[in-house]
């Protein structure tokens, strides 16, 4: 019974047409740094409307360039709801999941984050001012950001481009011919690059492998996959857990999100079986959402199949 979810593993470059960038832009070392590089062609911004429903390492950099960071609501209660009743400079806006979201009206500048809905056929909403996204969510690369302004970026450093092909390399064997060293090794890397990327994102540019990566990748292939085995989610879990969104409004989805309210436990049982599916996020502080004691998001991506989704479906219906 081989493993599902966790860190992507070495996989070889394909022959797709590769991925298309939604509006010029640049290649960047990360998420974080994307949404820096926007920040900086903003001098005069002072004030900043983010999610209540975020990742920090989306705050960070709004913090680091020293903007005074506000918070508008976002909640779950029979659907998403979005409330903005404050205003700033600028606007943080995120999709989620890849699955459809209504961008409110907001008088000012808007930054969509669109690395949920990244591969979806219409990634971004055309009021959107500048465009971010995280790739390496997507795809396995060393590393990968994308921001709709021109920069010139620094190369990442050897040590770390060597530390994240050493773990992705070591993960592909271990799933080939599992031991636990193995796999405490690769873990622990996947850990030190993750620590060194917070730290050190700024004014990076992507590496050349994963550049080259991108450049070839099956993006339509991806899509179909993850269609299909979003479906057999949907089919196997819609009775039994409360779905974040109607499939109606899915696209090319990131991940599936369920809302649990044992989400703890059922994540305990799926790791128990080898199946390791993140939460979004853990609690950054100042952010207050319902959503974050109650989400957890099943793997559907391009790495696994039909009979992969079946086992998910049948280890959460133990639980449930």
């Amino acid at each position: 019974m081989s493993e599902i979810g966790s860190e992507f593993h070495r996989m070889p470059i394909e022959n797709g047409h590769g991925f298309v960038l939604p509006r010029s832009g640049s290649l960047v070392f990360s998420g974080r740094t994307a949404i820096e590089a926007v920040l900086k062609y903003l001098p005069d911004i002072h004030t900043a409307l983010l999610p209540s429903y975020c990742c920090d390492s989306m705050i960070a950099p709004f913090r680091d360039a020293g903007i005074d960071v506000r918070f508008y609501r976002v909640w779950w209660n029979d659907g998403m709801k979005v409330e903005i009743n404050d205003s700033a400079d600028i606007l943080l806006w995120c999709n989620y999941f890849g699955y459809q979201n209504e961008m409110p009206d907001f008088h000012g500048v808007i930054i969509e984050d669109i690395t949920h809905s990244l591969l979806s056929a219409i990634p971004s909403h055309p009021r959107a001012d500048y465009l971010v996204a995280s790739l390496r969510k997507w795809e396995p690369i060393n590393c990968g950001g994308y921001c709709s302004v021109m920069i010139d970026g620094k190369v990442p450093p050897d040590e770390f481009v060597q530390l994240k092909t050493a773990a992705m390399e070591l993960k592909s064997a271990y799933l080939k011919s599992p031991q636990q060293e193995k796999k405490e090794t690769y873990l622990s890397m996947f850990g030190e690059s993750n620590r060194w990327l917070a730290k050190h994102y700024s004014g990076l540019c992507i590496d050349s492998f994963s550049r080259a990566y991108l450049d070839r990748v099956d993006v339509e292939k991806q899509r179909r996959i993850r269609r299909e085995n979003a479906r057999v989610l949907y089919e196997g879990l819609s009775k039994i857990v409360q779905l974040m969104f109607p499939i109606e409004d899915m696209d090319c989805p990131l991940f599936v999100p369920v809302l649990l309210p044992n989400r703890d436990a059922v994540r305990a049982h799926l790791t128990k079986n080898d199946i390791y599916c993140p939460i979004h996020w853990p609690k950054p502080e100042g952010c207050e959402s319902n959503i974050y004691d109650l989400e957890l998001s099943i793997i559907c991506d391009q790495r696994y199949g039909i009979e992969d989704m079946e086992r998910i479906v049948s280890v959460i219906r133990e639980v449930l």
